[in-house]
């Protein structure tokens, strides 16, 4: 069997059709598909097997009900869509070899919510072969046809996730999953079925041809077993209903703690927390209130003017430079008096040679000179100072009116700032403390919730009492069984002439003959492909030596070098994962069958040498075609590098959080 493409449509996490190919590269068996916890990585393998089996999926014990809520609550939720979404499909193409021909597969589920009335989910199943509607069943049928082309119980070894490799590590638990898988795997429940329908058969035998007084006491035990099975049955659905009702509580408890949750319970809890942050927040604004406050009183006020403040600042610069001025034009004029009075006498001209013209008018250019210097200055003419003022008193205020424009406009913005926030923060914790609820208001829900667990525990014991009932009627119809078993050899005997009964007898022998050495043969097999799997994948080749199962129940034994047994509860975490991987490959090479792997998680527990032992030694050889569902945490790096030969495609299935659904893409993490 190959999986080639596999199409989920409004599935989970997935938003509209997307499809993603699976077909394999000659010598590359690998499609490793990447994904962040709840991207989607399960919800394909799920939809494989929902595609394949439908409400055989969920299990055998899942009610009509609870698989249509199943299917209600697995169609894509968004909430960036502008409408609700009331429809879903599943589609699965693969290569199945039957009757020697191989045949190009496309299984269809799609199933949609009703508006109205009636039925709450339509579901709808239709299967392709060779791109041709399947006529060959019946529509009621194809789901038969389906189960019996690959059954459910083989695909399980094949198609699994994390939880269903620690399922096989305790065998107490799950004895009867695994012996009725096993059986699966290697045929043998086609002889028993094979060897209920003899026993049917020779029961219509005996009863044509029994003496009276057998054929009564026969008629007797049949009797009781019909009556057994009858109450068996009567038991099994008040255990279903039992099991209904617990689900429904656990339900309801869920909800009441959600209510709870609502209310305020977290809240509560949080209550001494909520109250230091507010006292520490009250204090952290007073604070900066008071800083605030501070530069109000100082000179704060002036920023709210800049312009004035940048008008004053020209003003008193102005003013020194007048004030400049003026000084230097007082202190000119006193030279210039001095000047003017020496210059018309003799005596300062007396060392030159020059003309008494010349001297006239070098004194004219002189006076004029000084004179012209006396005068104001263009931009200072008709400009008045305000006040007299020192030259220590203008630098005060220029060095005021400086801070006001640049320092003190931003401490303030910084304080503002921080008292915005800090106000913020104290909202929000106020805001939390009037969710806080009172007393009165989660009383009564705790007290609810106390109620509904003590039901709880009452219909878990009544639960209890009921599987230990039927557990007793189970073993009343198998001693029932075994006295007609007793009373029909006796008929049997009486009836040595009769060939019919003796040749079923001969064929049912032959089956149980059958039935033995085929077990010892396959356990033998088995045993040896986990021992072979278990050394190879792990890091301790010697830790277990020989494995044993019980021909009856399949239980698996495990011995150390020094021929102990090992009890399962021994084993690491890692350990355990390494065994369960071994035994599902010994029974993957035990079974023949041809089927793809598929793998959820694959890594999760395990160190990193266990990692790269299965990397060289299982993944690449497990299937000619193997799909690893993989978090960024496992498959990478170097493990990624050393699986890169073996590996045909890669895709990363992306989670949009913005839009609250995940998109296929091509390549692995980016």
């Amino acid at each position: 069997m190959i999986l080639h493409k596999l199409t989920v449509n409004n599935v989970g996490l997935f938003r509209g059709r997307q499809t993603i190919t699976f077909t394999p590269n000659t010598n590359k068996p690998i499609i490793l598909i990447g994904g962040m916890n709840g991207a989607g990585k399960t919800t394909l393998l799920d939809a494989v097997r929902l595609c394949l089996y439908g409400k055989r999926s969920l299990g055998n014990r899942i009610s009509h009900n609870k698989y249509h809520d199943y299917l209600s609550e697995i169609i894509h939720r968004s909430p960036s869509a502008n409408s609700s979404i009331h429809h879903a499909s599943v589609s699965l193409e693969f290569e199945y070899a039957r009757d020697g021909e191989k045949r190009r597969h496309r299984v269809e589920r799609s199933w949609k919510k009703s508006q109205k009335g009636g039925e709450t989910v339509k579901e709808t199943l239709t299967i392709y072969e060779n791109d041709r509607l399947n006529t060959e069943f019946e529509k009621e049928h194809w789901q038969d046809y389906i189960n019996e082309l690959i059954p459910i119980d083989v695909t399980q070894f094949f198609f699994f996730d994390g939880e269903n490799v620690r399922k096989l590590v305790d065998d107490s638990g799950h004895d009867v999953f695994l012996r009725e898988s096993i059986k699966a795997l290697f045929g043998l429940n086609l002889v028993d079925r094979l060897q209920s329908d003899l026993n049917i058969y020779l029961n219509r035998l005996v009863k044509r041809d029994s003496p009276e007084s057998v054929q009564e006491k026969i008629a007797k035990v049949e009797s009781e077993i019909e009556n057994f099975k009858s109450k068996l049955v009567d038991v099994e659905v008040e255990s279903e209903d039992l099991t209904t009702q617990v689900d429904e509580l656990e339900n309801e408890i869920e909800q009441q703690e959600h209510r709870l949750a609502a209310e305020g319970g977290n809240y509560a809890r949080q209550r001494g927390t909520f109250e230091h942050q507010q006292e520490q927040l009250q204090a952290k604004i007073k604070e900066l209130e008071n800083k605030l406050q501070a530069q109000c009183e100082e000179l704060f006020p002036f920023t709210l003017a800049p312009e004035n403040l940048k008008r004053l600042k020209a003003q008193l610069l102005k003013e020194l430079q007048l004030g400049e001025w003026e000084a230097k034009n007082h202190a000119l004029r006193a030279h210039r008096d001095l000047l003017l009075a020496h210059l018309p006498s003799e005596e300062f001209w007396a060392d030159t040679s020059l003309e008494s013209e010349q001297i006239s008018e070098i004194q004219d250019k002189v006076a004029f000179l000084i004179t012209e210097q006396l005068e104001y200055p263009e931009e200072l003419r008709g400009f008045k100072k305000i006040r007299e003022r020192t030259h220590a008193e203008y630098d005060i205020l220029l060095e005021w009116i400086d801070v006001c424009l640049n320092k003190v406009s931003q401490e303030f913005r910084e304080l503002n700032g921080a008292l915005e926030i800090a106000q913020s923060e104290l909202q929000k914790v106020e805001n939390a403390l009037q969710k806080v609820p009172p007393e009165d208001v989660l009383k009564p829900i705790i007290e609810n919730l106390s109620d509904l667990n003590k039901k709880l525990g009452q219909l878990q014991i009544q639960e209890h009492n009921v599987n230990e009932t039927m557990c007793s009627l189970k073993d009343q119809i198998e001693k029932a069984e075994q006295r007609w078993e007793i009373l029909h050899r006796t008929q049997q005997q009486r009836q040595a002439h009769i060939k019919r009964p003796k040749q079923v007898e001969n064929v049912k022998a032959v089956l149980a003959e059958y039935t033995v050495q085929l077990t010892q043969t396959k356990n033998i097999i088995l045993s040896d492909a986990i021992v072979k799997g278990f050394n190879q994948l792990s890091h301790k080749p010697d830790r277990i030596k020989r494995v044993e199962l019980d021909p009856q129940t399949f239980a698996v034994t495990l011995y150390d070098t020094h021929n102990r047994s090992i009890s399962k509860d021994e084993l690491s975490a890692g350990e355990q994962q390494i065994y369960t991987t071994a035994l599902l490959w010994g029974l993957a090479r035990t079974s023949g069958k041809s089927l793809p792997m598929i793998l959820d998680t694959p890594l999760g527990r395990l160190d990193t040498i266990h990692r790269q032992l299965l990397i060289e030694h299982y993944f690449p050889y497990v299937s000619h075609q193997t799909i690893l569902l993989s978090t960024n945490t496992e498959i990478v790096g170097d493990l990624l590098s050393l699986l890169t030969p073996y590996i045909s495609h890669t895709f990363h299935l992306a989670y949009q959080q913005t839009e609250g659904h995940t998109t296929i893409e091509e390549d692995y993490f980016r």
